[in-house]
C-alpha cells in the first residue's frame, strides 16, 4: 500500500492543473486575508481592558470575533477544495491511463484506497498552508496585543473543524469524479451542491433537509456563533458528522463501481 500511495502522489505533483487548481486556491485565500485584515486591526485597536470590542456597533470579544473571521477566510476559498479533488481524480481518465493503473494496480479496491489516501494527504497539506497564511496574517495584528490566541486550545479547533471540511469536502469530489469517470461531471455535481447551500432552495422548503446537504453540513460546523449570511440548519457536531458521511459514502460508492467497471 505504501507504494501505492507514493506512486498516486507522484501522479498527483506531476499535474499541471492540479497546479493550476492549487494557485487559485492560495490566491483566493491571500485574497481574503488581504480583505479582512483591516477588519481584524480595527477590531484589535477597539478592544477594552475586559477583551472586549466594539464590531459594527455591538460589542463582541475580540478574541472570538477574530477566531471566527480566520475561520471564515480560509473557508470561503475552501469551497474550491472539491473541486480540486475532481481535477485529481479525474486525471487518468482525461489521459485514457486508467487501464495502465489497474493493470499495475489489479486490486482495485487498492487502488482506490490509494488514490484516497494520496488525495486526503494532499489536500490537507494544502489545508496546513492555507491556515498557516491566516495565521501569519492575523499575528501580525495581534502580536502586540494577544500573539498567544493563534495557538491557544480554541484556536486549534478552529484549526481541526476546517482540516475536517477540507479533506472531507475534496473526497466528495474525488469519489463523485471516480463514479462518473468524467472531471467536468465531478465539478458540476460539487458546484451544483455549493449552489443548493448559497441559494438556500433547500433552506426555504426544509431546514432539517438542508442540514444533511454536504455544504450545508460544513456552514454548520465552521458558523457557529457568528452572522452566516444565512440562518444555520444544525449543530456543528451534527454538521461534521454530515460532512464525514458524505466522504465515506463517495469514497465506498467509487470502490465499489471502479471494482465492477471495465478499466477504460
Amino acid at each position: 500500500m505504501p507504494s501505492i500511495v507514493r506512486s498516486e502522489l507522484t501522479k498527483i505533483l506531476t499535474l499541471r492543473s492540479v497546479w493550476i487548481a492549487t494557485g487559485a486556491i492560495i490566491a483566493l485565500n491571500l485574497f481574503f486575508q488581504y480583505q479582512n485584515f483591516p477588519f481584524v486591526i480595527e477590531t484589535v485597536a477597539n478592544v477594552r481592558g475586559d477583551g472586549l470590542s466594539e464590531v459594527d456597533g455591538r460589542l463582541v470579544d475580540a478574541e472570538t470575533e477574530l477566531r471566527q473571521t480566520l475561520g471564515v477566510s480560509v473557508f470561503n476559498p475552501g469551497l474550491l477544495f472539491p473541486i480540486l479533488g475532481a481535477v485529481i481524480a479525474g486525471a487518468e481518465f482525461r489521459a485514457g491511463q486508467i487501464g495502465l493503473s489497474v493493470v499495475a494496480v489489479p486490486d482495485r479496491i487498492r487502488l482506490v484506497i490509494g488514490k484516497v489516501v494520496a488525495a486526503t494527504a494532499f489536500v490537507l497539506g494544502l489545508g496546513i498552508v492555507c491556515i498557516l497564511i491566516a495565521t501569519a496574517s492575523t499575528y501580525i495584528a495581534v502580536r502586540n496585543w494577544n500573539p498567544g490566541m493563534l495557538w491557544s486550545g480554541a484556536m486549534l479547533a478552529v484549526d481541526a473543524r476546517l482540516l475536517l471540511f477540507i479533506g472531507t469536502s475534496a473526497l466528495i469530489g474525488v469519489g463523485i469524479t471516480l463514479i462518473s469517470r468524467r472531471t467536468l461531471a465531478g465539478v458540476v455535481a460539487t458546484v451544483v451542491l455549493i449552489m443548493l447551500t448559497m441559494a438556500q432552495l433547500v433552506a426555504a422548503v426544509s431546514p432539517a433537509v438542508d442540514a444533511f446537504l454536504p455544504f450545508s453540513a460544513a456552514r454548520n460546523l465552521l458558523l457557529q456563533g457568528r452572522d452566516a449570511g444565512a440562518p444555520l440548519t444544525g449543530t456543528a457536531v451534527h454538521g461534521g458528522a454530515v460532512l464525514l458521511g458524505w466522504a465515506v459514502v463517495a469514497t465506498v460508492s467509487a470502490a465499489l463501481v471502479i471494482d465492477r467497471r471495465d478499466a477504460r
